[in-house]
């Protein structure tokens, strides 16, 4: 077995780090192209149509519109873990074994920051929610 040396150590590190970053910007850029399309797709909120809607409908709304985003991270987390990562493999690197790989935090965040429709949806269903306690 090949002992690590300080040297390595730091090699690998820094290759993890740009990896982490790679990722990072991977997932930030397809979390803006996800949030576009959504927003296309679903149109600019409207609160007096939501008004007009039970607790019950507006709920159900809920759960489809983060059902659907659960299903959003899976394609984008699929999408990235099919784009190579030009240093996998040098000096043994490997990049399938980065845990942010399979943690779509940064796509979550970035997605929610930049999806309106979700965030007011969102916004309004606890708005609602908060005025009947």
């Amino acid at each position: 077995m090949k002992t690590q040396t300080l040297q390595n150590d730091i090699l690998m590190r820094s290759i993890k780090i740009v990896d982490i970053g790679y990722i990072n910007a991977i997932n930030a850029s397809l979390a803006i192209i996800f949030a576009q399309l959504v927003d296309k797709i679903m149109g600019k909120f409207d609160e007096k149509t939501d008004e007009k809607k039970s607790i019950l409908i507006l709920t159900i709304e809920f759960i489809c519109i983060f059902w659907l985003y659960g299903i959003i991270i899976y394609i984008a987390r699929n999408i990235v873990n099919s784009i190579p990562f030009p240093l996998d493999g040098y000096e043994g690197y490997d990049h399938m074994r980065l845990k942010e790989l399979n943690m779509p935090l940064i796509f979550s965040f970035t997605f929610i920051l930049f999806c309106s429709f979700v965030k007011e949806k969102t916004a309004y269903f606890y708005k609602r929610l908060s005025s009947k306690n």
